[in-house]
């Protein structure tokens, strides 16, 4: 676990070099584009976080204590709330409360990597797929798959500083994209396609860039309409929904996550609150989300090395989940099937590496070591 957790720490740090899950830069959306936020604004609590306030297991009180985490953490075994934790407010002053959306950084992998084998099932495409199909002018394109991208096993670079010189916030979300992908396909691959790992935002904003040329929607119309209404996750969207309707996401504004239009989409612009990102690894799990062969493909190990399968890390305490950060916000989510348990934490006050360490620490006060 320590190992895993030096990789993913690698990995935030990697990406804090970057425009996207440094995550201070990040965005899904401009203020053009058509939402339905309104539909969340309106939606009543999730009586499954709002009611559950069971007390907390003594070993993760002190955990959280010593950590001085403010946010949520929430953790639910066979359906049934086991741990739940609110404390703490947003920039504008309101308090956080087990309903609080806030933002949940790269968690969000998961939804692009399950939005495109949804697609596969309905037989769309395939994430055996080269890039040229999406991309006819990209020259690497005929030997990079979607697999690739899924699995971070791409060789795409990543953006660094210099996507400050042509991303940027008076832009449109279709400006942004339209500049990144120019860059992204104008510079050499950093390895073969599936010699080696390495964590990339871009490869995740692809992805989602390929939902929407194959669906004909928005990419967060897509997640909407597929995952967010059929789930009930009324207090899910994306961060771009901020520019046009600010008050679904109770104290946030898309100021003051710092974004540029389009920079996050597929890669770290979810936002989220405890209940329904419960539900949402729950319905992932148990092929309500998408069909168990799916899953199985999100997390099988493509990368025994690092342990990442398509939008999860794997061996986490005999679980999968992801980490994420953007500008303040951290986040975790976890599932461990053979357990039926779910954790999901959101902090606006603790920096992604102390995040890893303090999701470590939570979960081994919730599964005790075997004897």
């Amino acid at each position: 676990m320590k190992k895993l957790l030096a990789i993913v720490l690698s990995a935030l740090i990697i990406c804090a070099a970057s425009g996207c899950t440094s995550e201070q830069k990040e965005s899904s959306a401009s203020g053009t584009e058509t939402t339905q936020a309104a539909a969340v604004t309106s939606a009543a609590p999730d009586a499954t976080a709002a009611t559950a306030n069971p007390a907390l297991p003594s070993a993760l009180e002190e955990t959280i204590q010593s950590n001085e985490l403010e946010g949520v953490v929430y953790a639910t075994q066979n359906g049934k709330p086991i741990a739940s934790y609110a404390k703490g407010t947003l920039e504008n002053g309101t308090a956080i409360t087990l309903d609080t959306p806030m933002p949940i950084g790269s968690v969000s992998k998961q939804f692009c990597a399950a939005a495109i084998l949804l697609l596969q099932e309905q037989g769309k495409l395939s994430v055996n797929d080269t890039l040229d199909k999406y991309y006819p002018s990209y020259e690497q394109g005929k030997k990079l798959t979607l697999h690739n991208l899924l699995s971070m096993r791409a060789g795409i670079p990543d953006l660094t500083e210099e996507a400050g010189d042509f991303v940027k916030t008076e832009n449109t979300e279709a400006q942004n994209i339209a500049a990144i992908k120019e860059w992204v396909f104008s510079q050499p691959l950093a390895f073969e396609p599936d010699a080696a790992y390495a964590y990339a935002n871009v490869n995740y904003l692809l992805l989602s860039d390929i939902v929407e040329q194959v669906s004909k929607q928005k990419y967060i119309d897509f997640l909407r309409d597929s995952f967010f209404t059929p789930l009930g996750m009324n207090h899910t969207g994306s961060i771009g929904e901020l520019a046009s309707s600010p008050a679904w996401a109770q104290g946030l504004t898309f100021e003051q996550v710092d974004a540029q239009p389009g920079l996050t989409n597929g890669c770290g612009d979810m936002i989220s609150n405890a209940a329904d990102v419960t539900a949402w690894i729950s319905a992932l799990s148990s092929g309500k989300a998408v069909s168990a062969d799916s899953f199985k493909a999100m997390t099988t190990d493509y990368s025994p090395e690092t342990h990442y399968g398509y939008g999860m890390f794997l061996e986490l305490q005999g679980g999968v989940g992801h980490y994420g950060a953007i500008g303040i916000y951290s986040a975790f989510d976890y599932i461990n099937t053979d357990k039926q348990l779910t954790v999901v934490a959101i902090s606006n006050n603790v920096d992604p590496v102390a995040m890893t360490g303090i999701a470590d620490d939570v979960l081994t006060d919730l599964i005790p070591a075997d004897k």
